[in-house]
């Protein structure tokens, strides 16, 4: 039987409550209101972290703790002693700039995702469930023009050509991580990876004599995929220091897909209508992470990801992979750096200032996308934030924002400046214990 304490009830109420709120990010995201960036290939890819790794600049593979569960390594799901449910919030701010453009301003709100951890046998067996964004698809393109009616009398016509799209995958996953000695860890995690995109192209004339004309195209994703993570503890570290080396391998992955057209015009009904079903491959990801203790107080991050994103092939057009080869992808690169200041670490009758974590980090991140031939994008950023402990033993309240910048306004390209709010609760509970005796 599982005693029901006061901190038990939140943790159930708290999974419940973000569990419910899990359908918001597809609401978010029909106002088309992310970056430009997100139309190429699968989507602008999606990263959730622990509310700690966030705020140290999105690193932490190397991570090892008892009060946090860490979703980016399943080799790290060892570590629990507790059952543990983390679940974030983030509001994002983007300004937009491009050469002969006016300057344009969006704004979004979502839950980033859920993660559920709890021990098989205590610091030697565990296991992880977690819900997360994979790519976002959520932008909003227009151009005007104008089409001459006759040569002879220069009569012109406007029109307006908006591209527009929305959805995203998500990944559902499971994994295990055990304790193989003392000082390494390994674990593995299967992702389901679905979700559908969808995009729209449009043609309007401000002039009865044309029919306005929308192409539209939904494309339904689903398939597997198998992560595999170590961590090891360098020994014969001095006195009070550790050292922690990590590295994850995400093997490629065959998404099965089906893909509705339709062509609809201002007269109001369905001209053209088609099926289609194919694949599309998923790179592979290899991530390695350091982490540096020089004493309890401090934690020193510094990751790496790369993915191979110029192998994939798909059966469907996808902006910047078209069905010829002539795509222009790139391979994803990521480096990060944060570091973590927690005075109180160890000490559990610390005041409470000395309980809160305060954390900073910086990133670069080549994206896979590339709009034009030869052009990489890439975003660069520096993160912060605090983690709060709360009344309930074992939970915290983790805050961090992100500012970066992503692209350039100049050469045909749009710079995307944005900052992100970010709003992580992390609850501990020991379930499953046995009542005593008599």
């Amino acid at each position: 039987m599982i005693p029901i304490s006061k901190g038990r009830m939140l943790l159930i109420a708290g999974a419940l409550l973000v569990g419910c709120l899990f359908a918001t990010p597809a609401a978010a995201q029909n106002s088309n209101d992310g970056s430009v960036y997100s139309r190429f290939g699968l989507g602008e890819r999606q990263t959730w972290l622990s509310g700690r790794s966030q705020a140290m600049g999105g690193g932490g593979l190397a991570l090892s703790s008892s009060l946090y569960a860490n979703p980016q390594n399943p080799a790290s799901l060892s570590d629990q002693i507790l059952t543990r449910f983390s679940g974030g919030l983030t509001y994002e701010s983007i300004t937009t700039e491009a050469d002969g453009f006016d300057q344009g301003r969006l704004a979004s709100g979502s839950l980033s995702g859920v993660h559920l951890a709890f021990p098989l046998r205590v610091n030697k067996i565990g296991l992880g469930l977690s819900m997360t964004p994979f790519t976002r698809v959520s932008y909003r393109i227009q151009d005007v023009g104008q089409v001459t009616l006759s040569p002879e009398s220069q009569e012109s016509a406007a029109f307006i050509k908006e591209f527009s799209g929305n959805g995203g995958l998500y990944e559902l996953s499971g994994g295990v991580g055990l304790r193989a000695t003392s000082r390494l860890s390994v674990g593995a995690r299967i992702g389901m990876v679905f979700g559908i995109l969808e995009e729209a192209r449009s043609t309007r004339f401000n002039d009865a004599r044309f029919v306005d004309r929308t192409v539209r195209e939904s494309t339904r994703l689903r398939g597997a995929a198998l992560t595999l993570g170590a961590r090891f503890a360098v020994p014969n570290m001095p006195e009070g220091m550790g050292l922690v080396v990590a590295s994850t391998v995400t093997l490629p992955a065959t998404l099965r897909g089906e893909r509705s057209s339709a062509l609809t015009t201002s007269v109001g009904r369905d001209t053209l209508g088609t099926t289609s079903e194919g694949d599309v491959t998923l790179p592979m990801a290899v991530r390695a992470g350091i982490a540096f203790q020089p004493s309890r107080a401090w934690t020193i991050l510094g990751d790496v990801t790369w993915e191979e994103w110029t192998a994939i092939t798909s059966d469907f057009a996808l902006p910047g992979l078209p069905l010829d080869g002539s795509g222009a992808l790139s391979n994803r690169v990521r480096a990060s750096t944060g570091i973590e200041l927690w005075p109180g670490s160890g000490r559990p009758f610390a005041s409470y200032g000395a309980m809160i974590a305060y954390r900073l980090g910086v990133y670069t991140d080549r994206a896979y996308v590339s709009p034009m031939e030869g052009q990489s994008i890439r975003s660069v950023g520096i993160t912060g934030g605090l983690s709060l402990p709360s009344l309930v033993p074992g939970t915290t309240i983790d805050l961090n924002v992100d500012v970066g910048q992503r692209g350039q306004s100049d050469a045909g390209l749009v710079k995307d400046r944005y900052i992100r709010f970010g709003l992580n609760i992390n609850f501990g509970e020991r379930w499953f214990d046995r009542l005593p005796l008599g």
